[in-house]
């Protein structure tokens, strides 16, 4: 699994969370190109997104979920309707692939 990571810790995230509790999430899929392997032409995962002053702002992706898109929209569509919070994101998708 590739995933982008970003620049700040654990702990900063969790405490940027903290201060915005009532900050507008959504989930969506993301898609991305597979090299090298003609079969699977591209892999999706799930970006993370805040609303920020009407405009939505990607604060976390975890590319190449899985080569399903139906089984990552699923996923994306139950964390939009659970309210999932940011800062259960990644324990929440690493969850799905190893159930």
């Amino acid at each position: 699994m590739t995933e982008r990571r970003d620049t700040q810790s654990a702990e900063t995230t969790h405490s940027v969370w903290e201060a915005l509790p009532h900050a507008t999430v959504r989930y969506q899929t993301v898609c991305s190109p597979v090299k090298d392997n003609p079969e699977v032409p591209c892999t999706y995962g799930l970006a993370c997104l805040t609303e920020c002053q009407g405009a939505w702002v990607q604060t976390d992706c975890i590319e190449d979920v899985s080569p399903s898109r139906d089984n990552v929209l699923c996923l994306a569509s139950q964390f939009n309707r659970l309210g999932l919070s940011p800062v259960h994101f990644r324990d929440a998708v690493l969850d799905s692939i190893n159930g």
